[in-house]
């Protein structure tokens, strides 16, 4: 029996025990649990193919088996995820980019299930002989039927076995080194997500929501990683909000990744995965409806364009309509998103990717602390009081988004491959006297405003390319990856201010005083490049052990025209290493560093004073990946500590100017998992513990926490359609969120009380049409979501109820 007499220790800070114990027990050895708890209710035909090989693995050889999936084109197909199961034994592994694969397994008899997205099932029985001469096992996968939602796992529907993100190549999560999670389209199906905050509560150490409903707000392990968000790999668009209905899945790297993908924050990246193109034809087209006048009609068509298979296309597109539970607050959307994909022959493939996205709206805007988390004078405020102005275009916005991308893949050999992504990406913002609390009166009800205009367009332009190879020499097998990638963003903006204007919270009249004309404060142009050099090899050794070895090299470039060129450079390694003890877990650790440049200034002596450094981390992190029961039931435990140091905070001395002696530490446990108990029944929970305080500073003392970074998060998300009888197509959904107190603002000088939130759904499938209701905060929850400081309080959301119906063709 394993010693779990360390791991105790770490965990004796944890307040929720249960929770921590079953940390322990995802541990405990895949034999064990199953003989303790007895086997796992299986479906007839798992159970029935498990029945048809008898299980004999008892030999001491084991031989190294290797070969190609394909299309019925002979096209390679990445990411196939084959299984071998022999009774309680299963081991794994899948495909890389040009559909090899390479597993070193026992001798003995195994029932093999290869599953690819969009491909039927292949199931065989096999035979592995280590004295028999090694032939290469080819598979070819049948095109299946292509539907809205596509199960990705045998096991569990919220499951996902592999991500490209991680590693930048097709290794499954058990051998990453690295805490990743992917929330994938069924869990955003089943909870109508609207928004990618709504996706991110699912993810164990991420706190989403914030205080300003302009942008995609979340912290990850206590730190900001708001800009933090990629697009299919790529840089996103600097803060704009996301389209869910868009995405095929959400990816959260936890931790640094600039060993990849460059600058980056500390705490962690979000890439988002956009739909593309599959093989077979497929419509999809649904109507949501709901609380507060939302309308959401949508389509999601696509499907091959000649016979051959070799050329298909997708379109996306969505239309958005809403007001706010906050008055005379609203947004409104228009999304198109068209993609190609064309193969010409094995191995090589081109997406061509396409996007216009349309904005506008008036914001909802924060309200101050007392009246909200605090009390006031006066009584509460109402979550409904809108703090703009009604006059003309007053506290309204619009953005526009333009961006054509491709992906391209192609095979040299069979032991090297070429990827290059590019997107080129057009922006254009307006915000017109959006007005900003200012401070709030002595008589606690009167809030002074300044009025905010903004306008200003940018671009993205990226290209990231890399060459993967595959081989072997001193009994290693390699997967070394090499590349380059470009990023150039020129921006221009104009900002304008005005001056203060009052409004009583508790009795607005709009338009009571003349409104102020706003100044020119500030004009930029600028242009930001950075040009990265990376390189990566994971090495699988013997005893299942594997490591994975990088680093990069980073050139950042910022030009202000009329001021110096700021230039910084930064060197980021990662290492880790991955053990699969049992076949039914792998123990992981690894070593990471962040680069993060700057903008701004320190004092010097100088009256334009000397560039901020560039803000640089680690990260320390161990833990298991484990999976039971034919991936029935997967979890993710990762212990982790992040030290961030050259943190800008203001010169107390020097006004305008800003010193880099902050540092802040982040420590913490996760816990994951995905179940699938039953046939129809799936269940998805997360917690996390983080203790993210500041560790030096000019003016915060030692121990002051994070914002927005409660030190308890937990929730739970499950599902169970009735698979017989009458009610058959009838499903029901339920689910909760729990936060515990975080801090209102950088001095702690208030807190944001913690809170619970319960969701519920109930689904209806009859042919190729469901209806679906959706209920988030079901109790009607008074709460408040993030805050920035005591005049920057969010409330959120309260009880909201949108129906669904929906059509598959």
């Amino acid at each position: 029996m394993p010693t779990f007499q360390p791991l105790l220790r770490s965990f004796s800070s944890c307040p929720f025990r249960a929770v921590c114990f079953a940390l322990l027990i995802s541990l405990y050895p895949a034999h064990r649990v199953l003989a303790e708890s007895g086997p796992a209710p299986a479906d007839p035909a798992s159970a029935a193919a498990e029945s048809a090989v008898p299980c004999d693995n008892s030999s001491t050889g084991s031989h190294k088996l290797s070969g190609l999936v394909t299309d019925p084109t002979r096209a390679a197909i990445g990411n196939a995820r084959l299984t071998f199961t022999c009774g309680n034994f299963v081991t794994s592994t899948t495909t890389d980019g040009v559909g090899a694969f390479s597993i070193t397994i026992l001798d003995g008899n195994y029932h093999l299930q290869v599953q690819a997205l969009n491909f039927s099932n292949l199931n065989r029985e096999i035979h592995v002989d280590s004295a028999s001469e090694a032939t290469p096992l080819n598979l070819q996968l049948e095109i299946g039927q292509v539907s809205h939602s596509v199960t990705v796992s045998a096991g569990s529907e919220y499951a996902v076995a592999e991500t490209l993100s991680g590693t930048k190549t097709d290794l499954p999560l058990s051998e990453t080194p690295q805490a990743i999670t992917v929330v994938n389209r069924q869990i955003m199906d089943a909870q109508n997500v609207v928004k990618l905050d709504d996706a991110l509560k699912n993810v164990a150490g991420v706190m989403p929501g914030g205080y300003y409903d302009g942008w995609d707000y979340y912290r990850i392990r206590g730190f900001d990683a708001s800009f933090n968000t990629y697009i299919d790999g790529l840089r996103g668009g600097n803060g704009m909000m996301e389209e869910p209905w868009a995405l095929e899945s959400v990816e959260v790297l936890k931790g640094p990744s600039s060993a990849l993908y460059g600058q980056s924050v500390l705490g962690g990246l979000v890439n988002i995965v956009t739909r593309k193109p599959v093989p077979d034809r497929f419509a999809h087209v649904q109507l949501t409806a709901g609380s507060f006048s939302f309308v959401d009609p949508a389509i999601d068509v696509g499907g091959s364009l000649n016979s051959s298979h070799t050329v298909y296309g997708r379109l996306t597109a969505l239309y958005h309509s809403a007001d706010s539970y906050v008055n005379y607050a609203f947004r409104h959307r228009y999304y198109i998103a068209p993609s190609l994909t064309w193969k010409p022959a094995a191995g090589t493939s081109l997406t061509l990717l396409g996007r216009v996205q349309r904005d506008n709206g008036r914001n909802a805007m924060p309200l101050p602390a007392l009246g909200t988390a605090l009390p006031n004078i006066n009584g509460p405020i109402a979550i409904s009081t809108y703090d703009g102005e009604l006059e003309a275009n007053a506290n309204k916005f619009s953005e526009a988004n333009q961006q054509f991308g491709y992906q391209f893949r192609h095979a040299i050999n069979e032991f090297i491959s070429f990827r290059q992504n590019a997107r080129f990406a057009w922006y254009q913002q307006d915000w017109n006297r959006i007005y900003y609390p200012s401070f709030l009166g002595a008589d606690q009800r009167t809030l002074y405003r300044y009025p905010l205009s903004w306008h200003g367009p940018w671009e993205n332009h990226e290209v990231d390319s890399n060459f993967e190879a595959h081989g072997s020499f001193w009994k290693m097998e390699h997967s070394a990856l090499f590349g380059v990638d470009y990023y150039r963003h020129p921006a221009t903006a104009r900002g304008y201010i005005g001056k203060d204007e009052p409004l009583d919270l508790y009795h607005p009249v709009y338009g009571a005083n003349p409104l102020q004309p706003v100044e020119l404060y500030t004009t930029s142009n600028t242009v930001t490049q950075y040009t990265g050099i990376y390189l990566q090899d994971h090495i699988r050794l013997p005893q299942h052990i594997t490591i994975t070895a990088g680093g990069r090299i980073d050139f950042a470039k910022n030009e202000n025209k009329g001021s110096p060129n700021q230039n910084d450079t930064g060197l980021t390694p990662r290492i880790g290493i991955t053990w699969q003890a049992i076949p039914s877990t792998a123990f992981y650790a690894s070593f990471s560093k962040s680069f993060m440049p700057q903008s701004g200034f320190i004092y010097d002596g100088s009256i334009s004073g000397a560039f901020i450094a560039p803000e640089r981390g680690q990260q320390w992190e161990g833990g298991a990946k484990s999976s039971f029961w034919a991936d029935k039931l997967i979890t993710t435990v990762a212990l982790f500590q992040l030290e961030r140091g050259n943190v800008s905070t203001s010169d107390p001395d020097h006004p305008n100017f800003y010193l880099v002696t902050g540092t802040q530490r982040s420590r913490g446990v996760e816990l994951e998992a995905t179940l699938h108990p039953l046939p129809g029944w799936n269940l998805t929970s997360a917690y996390s513990y983080v203790n993210a305080i500041v560790t030096h500073d000019t003016t915060l003392p030692v121990g002051t926490p994070t914002i927005n970074a409660p030190k308890n998060i937990f929730n739970i998300w499950s599902t169970y359609d009735i698979q017989r009888g009458f009610a058959r197509g009838l499903g029901f959904g339920v689910g909760g969120r729990h936060y515990t107190d975080q801090s209102g603002d950088l001095a702690n000088s208030f807190q944001l009380p913690g809170y619970g939130i319960v969701d519920a759904s109930v689904t209806y499938r009859r042919g190729p049409t469901q209806w679906q209701l959706n209920v988030n905060n079901f109790g009607n929850k008074r709460y408040w979501a993030g805050s920035y400081s005591d005049v920057y309080v969010k409330p959120g959301e309260p009880r909201v109820i949108r129906g669904t119906v929906s059509w598959n063709f």
